[in-house]
């Protein structure tokens, strides 16, 4: 079976988890099982002043402005920044800290 797996992986570019889990989901209720569900939740909006203030510490040097010991952000650690130390929001995933970039031009 491994084989096969790692045929479709190769194939259809999903992890070989992903598609023993939908095996089992078809094994389980057929094809029901593999239909994807509907994500019922909603995407957070942001303000255009909260984009400008994350697009803002985005391109500044986080060593030299916040004294922290790296020099530049991954997604991730800018997430976190901006809503443990900076406070800015609640909440928010480096997905969307990339879609923000990316909407105002940043790679």
């Amino acid at each position: 079976m491994e084989v096969i797996l790692y045929q479709k992986y190769e194939d259809y570019n999903h992890h070989d988890n992903n598609i023993r889990k939908w095996i089992h989901r078809f094994n389980e209720k057929g094809v029901n099982g593999i239909i994807s569900k509907i994500h019922k939740h909603k995407s957070i909006k942001f303000t255009d002043a909260i984009e400008k203030q994350i697009v803002e510490i985005a391109t500044k040097d986080p060593r030299k402005y916040y004294g922290l010991s790296f020099s530049n952000w991954s997604l991730r650690m800018l997430a976190g920044f901006i809503m443990k130390d900076m406070k800015l929001i609640d909440g928010i995933c480096h997905t969307e800290i990339r879609n923000i970039l990316l909407k105002h031009g940043i790679r």
